[in-house]
């Protein structure tokens, strides 16, 4: 099913009334709504059986596969330590696009994309928070901006005279161009957003205050591939400077009379990293090198030009332009820069929507005075490992709660529960900070992470689709430990099993008429005269028919192979080749024509190819025998797990008897589900049902129902709106 033109939204679930149940195995009921989500999840595009065939196709699979996943959990294979593990590893990977808001990610993403075409000059002041209280830092970047005159043209001045920035006191502060993901979010996007000349600020990101002033701004210049040749400074050393100079222009000046890039490079170049490559670097773009290298680098406008030499802070260099390139399409860098994205800074403004939006749903609520007793407590004692919480007994008070939450375990969270938070996270704690600001942060990430988990544990429940996938990973992780188990490691290791299921079952593993041949193949027309007159003195060849391609029967020779080689080869061992192969027929189409074709082939015969110089001799003729177990053991393998799990499916459907709900399978078969009545647990505005796949259900849900992201349809036991949202 490909549905490329639309968005669907998942609103709900529900439940499947009785008369919905399909099938029961042992003590377990399977809905038909979970049956048929799972057939159309798994039905290839190239199935050519028709829908009832497939669908009773599919029942005997899935009734096997239950069965074996029954068994799994009936052993307690869903409690092993193991098992748990690797579940939730797959948890954590297939909950992500449940715990962020789209809509935002992708709005950053396109937003990312867009600034990746331009780049911003801008240089800032710092003013640092770390180990000093927000206020104070704050006061102190606002009284560096009452100092900036009305032009802003001391703002390098304050720059070196003020910022916390190290680099400050030798560029003033100046960062250079950059361009999207390249400083943390807060900064990008106000650089983005002010205007040239103009200054932003203060603007807060974990690094501090900044006071941000914007010098340029210009398209992005993409990224170019380059060699270079380099000669290192000695600045200790005046002499040395000059000879620098003095050896970089006579590479300059071999260059110019034609000698290759290439070689002045591996022979001269002191950047021995690249000079092996013949001073090709990486692929780069603005802000990857020093600004004299990128300036050179990107002022060629002709691959396979230089440059003439310049110099850096490293040496002296010329630089060829090896390939350029511009921004690629949005389609072609949309997966890696989804990945930049979710690493940068910028993906908390998704968490922080999301954050907002769940709270609200699940209906929190805090009490800020039980925070009072974490303001009140010795931070260097705590970190010391001394016990700062006494005041806090039991659980302690209620810090805040989730008032839609019907677990009480997930509804209330105590005191004693960010004490453990606390704790678990002291080793990260700066004791330089201030007090309150420790609190307050680990506060807001600790309301943040019992958000996510409130949601989280309820994914479940709340998105059906969600449910049916973890269902078929857990099943599916059961179902491979149980086979390897049962079948694929115990046809392995069962040697016994193996040669005796083997015996059983001899002649249907049957080797077919077979030949043994020796080829005699000459390098050329003269080895190959050489090789027959030198064959006729130890063979006596007559023929026996007047075919094109002749029959000969040979007497045996007095002259062994060796003896035979040792008089062809005596000047190459090239010149005569002798192979020993077995064949069968489909083995070679050349074979087939020459031997399996013929009436008969018996030992002895000879086939002459003098056109390729080959002289083939059927050494023995044998006829169909059973094939040995070392010969054919893997496949041997296969089938005897085969037979195992056919074996094992028999016990099990004693041990777990199985009923199916006919009718309903008939119905479904039909396509006439919609007859049978579901249950909802909440009244959502449902107005209809629909089968089928599900780009069949929503085009005739659209056209019934129009469209709308109120209106609801039904398929499978999910919800969607009949919303259409075209893609950009």
């Amino acid at each position: 099913m490909r549905i490329v033109f639309l968005l669907f939204c998942f609103i709900s679930c529900v439940v499947v009334a009785q008369d919905r149940v399909l099938l029961s195995i042992s003590d377990q009921d399977i809905s038909v709504d979970d049956f048929m989500a799972t057939y159309y999840k798994n039905k290839l595009d190239s199935d050519t059986l028709k829908f009832e065939d497939s669908l009773q196709e599919y029942l005997n699979l899935y009734i096997n596969f239950k069965l074996k996943v029954i068994e799994a959990e009936a052993l307690g294979m869903d409690t092993v330590p193991s098992f748990l593990s690797e579940l939730e590893g797959y948890r954590k990977q297939l909950s992500k696009p449940y715990l962020t808001d789209r809509e935002v990610s992708d709005e950053l993403l396109q937003e990312a994309y867009n600034r990746l075409k331009y780049e911003v000059s801008a240089s800032h002041i710092l003013i640092q928070t770390t180990g000093q209280d927000t206020l104070v830092a704050y006061n102190r970047i606002m009284d560096i901006k009452s100092k900036l005159n009305d032009t802003n043209s001391n703002f390098d001045l304050l720059a070196k005279q003020y910022s916390e920035d190290p680099s400050a006191k030798d560029n003033n502060g100046d960062l250079g161009y950059f361009s999207a993901l390249y400083m943390v979010y807060p900064f990008e996007n106000a650089s983005f957003n002010t205007s040239v000349g103009q200054i932003a600020g203060p603007i807060r990101t974990r690094f501090g205050y900044h006071l941000i002033k914007v010098n340029d701004k210009r398209p992005s210049r993409g990224e170019v591939k380059v060699s270079h040749i380099m000669v290192r400074l000695d600045e200790k050393n005046n002499k040395t400077l000059e000879t620098s100079k003095n050896k970089i222009y006579e590479i300059y000046d071999s260059l110019l009379i034609g000698i290759d890039f290439d070689y002045l490079a591996r022979a001269y170049s002191d950047d021995k990293q690249s000079a092996g490559k013949g001073g090709e670097l990486d692929w780069f773009g603005t802000n990857k090198m020093v600004k004299n290298f990128e300036d050179a680098a990107f002022t060629i406008d002709t691959i396979g030009k230089f440059s003439k030499p310049f110099k850096t802070e490293f040496g002296w260099h010329i630089v060829k332009l090896l390939d350029k390139k511009s921004l690629p399409s949005f389609d072609e860098i949309e997966p890696s820069l989804k990945k930049k994205v979710e690493r940068d800074s910028r993906s908390q403004k998704t968490r922080d929507v999301l954050i907002k939006k769940l709270k609200n749903e699940w209906g929190f609520s805090e009490k800020k005075s039980a925070l009072d007793v974490f303001y009140n407590i010795n931070l260097n004692d705590f970190l010391k490992g001394e016990n700062v919480f006494g005041a806090i007994l039991g659980q302690g008070k209620v810090m805040f709660e989730f008032q839609e939450s019907t677990n009480s375990d997930l509804r209330y969270v105590y005191q004693k529960d960010f004490v453990d938070f606390f704790k678990s996270i002291s080793s990260r704690i700066d004791q330089k900070n201030d007090l309150s600001v420790v609190v307050n942060q680990l506060y807001k990430t600790f309301v943040e992470q019992k958000t996510i988990e409130i949601e989280n544990l309820n994914l479940e429940t709340k998105y059906n689709e969600f449910r049916l996938l973890m269902n078929e990973y857990r099943d599916g992780i059961l179902l491979f430990n149980l086979m390897d188990e049962k079948v694929w490691s115990k046809a392995i290791n069962d040697t016994v099993g193996l040669k005796e299921f083997h015996n059983k079952n001899k002649y249907n593993y049957m080797w077919p008429d077979r030949i043994n041949l020796k080829i005699y193949s000459a390098k050329n027309k003269n080895i190959y005269n050489k090789f027959q007159k030198k064959q006729k003195s130890g063979f006596h060849i007559k023929p026996l028919d007047n075919q094109t391609i002749t029959n000969f029967c040979i007497e045996r020779n007095q002259r062994s192979d060796e003896e035979l080689l040792d008089l062809i080869n005596k000047e190459s061992e090239l010149n005569l080749s002798i192979d020993s192969v077995l064949v069968s027929q489909g083995d070679n189409v050349l074979y087939d024509e020459l031997l399996f074709n013929s009436e008969s082939i018996d030992e002895g015969h000879v086939i002459k190819l003098d056109e390729e110089f080959k002289l083939i001799n059927v050494t023995s003729v044998l006829s169909p025998s059973p094939k040995k177990l070392s010969e054919i053991r893997g496949l041997v393998i296969s089938d005897y797990q085969n037979f195992l799990e056919n074996q094992w499916l028999s016990e099990l459907k004693t041990k777990h008897p199985v009923s199916i709900n006919n009718d309903l399978f008939l119905l479904a078969q039909e396509n006439r589900l919609d007859e049978v009545p579901v249950e909802k647990v909440e009244n959502f505005p449902v107005t209809k049902v629909y089968y089928g796949d599900f780009e069949s259900a929503f085009s005739k849900a659209l056209k019934d129902l129009g469209s709308s992201s109120t209106i609801l349809f039904e398929w499978y036991g999910n919800l969607y709106t009949t919303e259409i949202k075209p893609l950009d």
